[in-house]
Parts: structure tokens; sequence; C-alpha cells
């Protein structure tokens, strides 16, 4: 078969050669110099395909509006222009020359000659002012887990308000939003602008799948009337998912894998084995190889799931996923272990048939532990000497920690056995405020009835300190030492009464 012979089957096999050509109609309008044209072109067409240059010559264009239709058997994209003819009389008829539509061009058109006061026929419907086209950027059969790309592309009149759109959502598919939207202002006033907004979906069962589209609200202003509410929808898309022939579907697929800190440990030591996924244009989660790696270990050897980590990013029409599995290995005993390979099956977009990814087996050397077990060596009993070393270093940490108080506690008993007023109600005050941690004007605001006896003491000492001598009964001044021991330290209070009323005593009796 001739080059030529084979361009001629290409034609008439692809989508474009067997489709129909162009159709165009001529629909007159309520004026005599008014008409609508209608072009309509098998397939999804964009509006730069059209050119309407020789229209301009002829006739005054209004606003071109194109659309899509989309049936269970045919899809066709259509345009509706409206011309106006003002040139020539209304009995003269005008040939409307062929337009170039991609690589073809529509019929030419004759208009029909009509008299200026024949009755105005009724006006076509007005198109809608709102468009949305939704589509998908896949070619070929699409299996579970393949990311493909939904694009809705809008046509947004300038005087809309408010536009609101919703997200995309199916309960077939893995939906995320890819990048940001992308809007082209209109070429000149009174044309619509483009705006396209795209997600990132991925399928997770076989099957004949319908995917709505999102639906756009808003407010359309017109020129002497009230604001219109819109609201509209794209057709839905019939999306066919295959099952796959094997779980794992992927554009590249590799696994890498190593062991922390090498493959040589003595007995009780663990190593640590890390296991690395890494995949393009597929679903990651469709891979578990955490039970793999468990399943599959020699006898002596165990293993315990150290975690996993994920991470997936879409960059450059490339879906990346990578996961990370840990876990670690310890022997029981010594000598020679293999870790065996580990194959995963996976289908390949690109190639079309399915593939292993494999790793090789290890070879593990478990020495024998040269370091004593803890459990093999006997039990140190601490020796009678350094407990008396602990014993001095709690006394001493005691000591400086109560140190300050103890002291004030003992010049608080030396003042009340002299008997001394004024040194007995300044060194209460100074305890107090240690030990209690309060100022002095809150010392008989103290907590507790216990506290009362301080506030007694504190009393009793001021107003024998500034009451005058003869009035007021003595004080008891053993009723006020002995009470206080009970907010001391126990032991500690008892032998500072003794040291101070010792003290006081010899001092008394010295000659």
């Amino acid at each position: 078969m001739t080059r030529a012979e084979w361009g001629l089957l290409l034609a008439l096999t692809s989508p474009l050669g067997w489709a129909l050509p162009p159709r165009a109609e001529l629909l007159p309008g309520a004026d005599p110099s008014d008409w609508l044209l209608i072009i309509e072109a098998d397939g999804e067409r964009q509006s730069s395909e059209l050119e309407i240059t020789p229209l301009l010559r002829q006739f005054a264009v209004g606003r071109v509006t194109m659309s899509r239709v989309t049936t269970p058997v045919q899809q066709l994209t259509r345009w509706q222009i409206p011309l106006h003819q003002s040139g020539s009389p209304a009995n003269t008829g005008v040939v409307i020359a062929p337009l170039k539509l991609g690589n073809k061009f529509t019929p030419s058109l004759t208009l029909p000659m009509r008299q200026a006061s024949s009755a105005a026929l009724p006006q076509p419907a007005v198109p809608s002012p709102l468009e949305m086209q939704a589509s998908i950027d896949h070619q070929g059969p699409l299996y579970p887990g393949q990311p493909v790309i939904y694009r809705l592309t809008l046509w947004l009149p300038t005087s809309m308000q408010n536009p609101g759109l919703s997200e995309l959502s199916s309960t077939h598919f893995t939906i995320r939003r890819l990048g940001s939207d992308e809007w082209i202002a209109p070429a000149q006033a009174g044309l619509p602008g483009r705006l396209t907004r795209s997600w990132l979906v991925q399928a997770k069962a076989p099957g004949l799948w319908h995917i709505d589209s999102p639906r756009l609200q808003g407010q359309l202003i017109q020129q002497g009337s009230n604001p219109q509410r819109l609201s509209a929808r794209a057709a839905p898309l019939a999306i066919r998912v295959d099952k796959a022939p094997a779980t794992a579907v992927a554009s590249r697929l590799t696994l890498t894998q190593r062991l922390e800190p090498g493959t040589t440990a003595e007995v009780g030591e663990p190593l640590i084995r890390i296991l690395t996924l890494t995949m393009e244009n597929g679903d990651g989660s469709q891979l578990q190889l955490a039970q793999l790696m468990a399943h599959q270990l020699p006898t002596g050897v165990q293993a315990h799931p150290d975690g996993e980590q994920q991470q997936e990013r879409y960059r450059e029409g490339t879906l990346l996923f990578e996961r990370e599995w840990r876990q670690t290995l310890v022997a029981e005993n010594s000598g020679k272990y293999q870790l065996p390979p580990i194959a995963v099956p996976w289908f390949s977009t690109q190639s079309g048939r399915i593939e292993q990814a494999s790793l090789p087996a290890i070879d593990l050397t478990v020495l024998a532990t040269a370091r004593p077990q803890p459990d093999s060596q006997p039990p140190q009993i601490p020796r009678p000497e350094s407990l008396w070393w602990v014993l001095l270093a709690l006394a001493l940490r005691a000591v400086q920690r109560h140190g300050p108080r103890w002291y004030a506690f003992y010049r608080l008993q030396r003042a009340l056995a002299r008997r001394q007023p004024e040194a007995s109600r300044k060194a209460l005050i100074h305890w107090a405020t240690l030990r209690w941690q309060v100022p002095y004007y809150q010392l008989g605001q103290l907590p507790g009835a216990g506290h009362n006896r301080i506030s007694n003491a504190l009393g009793e000492l001021e107003r024998a300190c500034f009451s005058p001598p003869s009035s007021g009964e003595p004080i008891e001044w053993c009723a006020l030492a002995h009470p206080l021991r009970a907010h001391e330290t126990a032991g500690i209070a008892h032998l500072i009464s003794l040291l101070a009323y010792r003290g006081s005593r010899s001092r008394r009796h010295a000659p």
C-alpha cells in the first residue's frame, strides 16, 4: 500500500475523517434586513476555528454565540451569528461566501429576496447568555487510580455579578482541585469572557460512572430591568473505567530499600529496614507492603513496625507519589539470615502490559554479643559507707533548703525563753514570713484554725510592746513557745527548743 493510500486510510478512520461536513442555515429575523446564520459541525470545536472575516465585509455582525450539544449518539458544536444587511435593497439576493471552519468550509448561502412590506416573522429565541462545557483530558482506556484532569470551561458575560461555582463531587472518584482558575477577558465589548477551572480525578473502581458538572449561579445585569438570577450546569460526562490486569496502575513505579546501620549486627541489636515506593500517575494507597515485609521474614528474626510516611505532589502534568515504610528487625540467635526478595506486579499505562517491581534478597550476619547481658550480672549491693554518704547528702540538702527558717525559729524560741517582748515580736514576724511566705499584714489572715495561735501570740506580743506596763495580764511565755512547735518540722522544732531554753538557762545562772 502506498503512502497516499495510508494517508487516506488514516483520514477515514480518524474522528474528523468520517465526520460530516459543516452545515449552514439562514433564518429570517423580525426586520427584513436582519438574519440569523446557524452553523453546525460535528465534534468539539473551538471558537477560534470559525473565521467570520468574510461576513464583516457584507454585514453588520452581532454577538456570536457558541454552544455544544451532546447526545448518546452525537456530539456537535453550534454557532449562532446575527446578521444585519444595510447596504443592499431588501429585494436583492446576496450570496454569503463559504466560511473556513478548521480544515473545511461551510456551504455558500444566498439570501432570499424579501419585500419590505412583508409581514414580520417571529423572532427566534434568544440564546442563553451562559455557556458551559465539561471535558476530560485523557485518551485511551482509563483504569482505577489513574489520574486525569476534569476541565470545566465557562463563557461568562461581563455584566454578570456575584458568580458562584460549586465544587466537583462524586462518590466514585477521588477529586482534588488543581491549580488556580484561568480567566481570559473578552476580545471586544459585548462578547463573553472565558473561565477555566480544573480538577484532578481518580476513579476508585472499574465501571461506567457519570460525573455531574458543578453548578454556576449568579445575577445578570440588564439595562432597564431588574437583575436576572441564573443557574446552569454543563452536560454530565459518562466515564468508563476499565478493570486493570494488576492492582497497581501507574506510568512508572520503583522500589528501593536500605538497612541502617548495615547488614551486620549483634544478637539483640536492632536493624532498621526502610522500604521506599515511588509512583508516577497512580494511586499509592492501592499498595500496602507492610504486611508483605512482615510475613516473608526468616525464622528467628522478629519484625516490629516503625512507622511510615508519604507525600504526594502534582507538577508539570505528573502526579508523583512517595511512601516510606520502616520496620525494626531483631535476631534472637547468631548466624546467617536472608531476607527474601520482594516482587510487586503493576500495570504500566505507558507500555500497556504488566511489569514487576522487584527487590533482591539481602544477607544478614548476626554475631554473638561480646558484652555481658544485664540479666547475667550479679546484683550490686550498696556498701554501708555509701549509705552514710547518701544520708549525709540528704541532710545537707535539707539544711541548705530549710536552714534560714530553722535559724529564725531558734531565735524566736530563744527570745521567748529570755522573755523579751520586742525581740520575740520581731523574731515571730520573721519566722512566720519564711514559713508561710506571706507579708506581715497577712499574718493574722493565715488559713486554718491552727494558725489562730500565731495571731494570738502576735497580739499578745504587740500588747506587751506597745501598751502601758500596768495594763493587761502578764504574758505566759511557755504558753506562747510550746504551741509554735506544731508549725515547724517535727523533731527539728523540739531539738531547737531544747537548745534555745538550755542556752538561755545557762546564761541566766552564769555568775
